[in-house]
C-alpha cells in the first residue's frame, strides 16, 4: 500500500473530528438524562460547537452535583477536557477554512501549502498565515485526537457507572 498523502491526511483529520464531535453530542444526551434523547440531540444541533462544549461543561458540573456517587474532582478535570477540544475545534475550523495548493519540499516530496486569512479588526488588518504540510505534519494533529476521543469516552463511561452503579 502507498503511503498516505497529505490530502489523505487531511481527510482524516476532518473526519475523525466529525466522530469526535459525535461524541460530544451523546454526552450531551446522556447528560441530559431525558426520556427523549432525540429532543437533546434536536437542540444540540443547533448549537456551534463552542457553545456545545459550554452546554457539556455545564451540564457535567450540575451531573456530579446532583450524584452523590459522582467525584467532585471530575468536574476539573472535565473542563481541561472542554477546554481541549475546544482548541482542536480552532485547529479543525482552520484546516477547513484555509486555501490549499501542492507543493513539493526541497526533497521532491509531495505535500500541501496551506493558507488562511483572518481579519485582525481590534488591529485593522489581515493576517495571513501559510503553513508546509507533508503527510507527517498530522500525526500530531491525530494523536492528539485520538487522545482527546479516548478521554471523552472515559467520561462517557464514568457518566455511566455513576447513573447505573453496580
Amino acid at each position: 500500500m502507498n503511503a498516505p498523502t497529505a490530502y489523505h491526511q487531511l481527510g482524516r483529520f476532518i473526519v475523525a473530528f466529525q466522530h469526535l464531535e459525535g461524541a460530544v453530542n451523546d454526552l450531551l444526551e446522556l447528560l441530559a438524562d431525558a426520556s427523549d434523547g432525540e429532543v437533546v440531540r434536536i437542540l444540540a444541533n443547533d448549537l456551534e460547537y463552542g457553545k456545545r462544549l459550554n452546554t457539556a461543561d455545564v451540564l457535567f458540573a450540575r451531573f456530579v452535583d446532583l450524584h452523590n456517587n459522582a467525584e467532585q474532582s471530575a468536574k476539573g478535570e472535565f473542563h481541561k477536557l472542554m477546554v481541549e477540544l475546544r482548541e482542536l475545534g480552532e485547529r479543525r475550523n482552520d484546516l477547513v477554512h484555509s486555501r490549499y495548493n501542492p507543493w513539493l519540499n526541497v526533497h521532491g516530496k509531495e505535500g500541501l501549502l496551506r493558507r488562511n486569512s483572518k481579519l485582525r479588526g481590534s488591529k485593522g488588518e489581515r493576517e495571513e498565515t501559510e503553513e508546509e504540510l507533508q503527510p507527517h505534519a498530522f500525526d500530531a494533529d491525530l494523536e492528539r485526537l485520538a487522545n482527546t476521543s479516548a478521554r471523552l469516552e472515559a467520561f462517557r463511561l464514568r457518566v455511566i457507572n455513576w447513573l447505573y452503579p453496580e
